[in-house]
């Protein structure tokens, strides 16, 4: 074997294991969730278009349901929402249409640490979930701070009676 045919080889198998490596899962990879069996009782969770609820009891849901089904009992549901800052969004990409990427990184790393253009709250909600109800995953956002929540009416402000909210990132100070 030639020496480029040789140096050719070993990148080849190099590329190869760093792609299978990808495809594999993490040893700290969540479990996926599984939903009841299709007729059998189930209350759903409908998600909406702004939040997620990315865990039911410790295993990970798929990233873009619209609604969970879950078995009737006590579950603890993680759910996350989004906001943005409009006013730092907008300036960011002013300046990129303006001056282009420098222009619009010097104006993103004049944006104070307290200031991100985008924030995070995940909440973790445990109650006892009834078979034939819909419970609404809720987020919304103000002044670029999210707030998010379980609830059981569509424009619900509270959560559902007997539920506990816990935030773990992202939470108001």
């Amino acid at each position: 074997m030639t020496s480029s045919a040789r140096r050719f080889f070993i990148a080849c198998v190099q590329v190869i294991a760093m792609l299978t490596g990808c495809a594999s899962n993490s040893p700290n990879a969540l479990l996926k969730y599984q939903p009841p069996a299709p007729g059998s009782p189930a209350a759903i969770i409908d998600v909406g278009k702004h939040g997620r609820a990315w865990s039911v009891d410790g295993t990970e849901t798929p990233s873009f349901a619209n609604t969970l089904r879950l078995a009737p009992g006590e579950h603890r549901v993680g759910l996350n929402c989004l906001g943005y800052d409009i006013s730092t969004v907008a300036v960011i990409s002013a300046a990129a249409a303006v001056g282009g990427a420098i222009t619009a990184a010097v104006a993103a790393s004049t944006i104070p640490e307290d200031k991100s253009p985008t924030t995070l709250q995940f909440v973790l909600v445990t109650g006892r979930f009834e078979a034939g109800k819909t419970y609404y995953s809720r987020c919304v956002a103000a002044d670029g701070k999210p707030h998010a929540w379980l609830a059981d009416s569509p424009d619900g402000n509270d959560l559902p009676q007997g539920f506990t909210a816990l935030c773990t990132r992202g939470c108001p100070h």
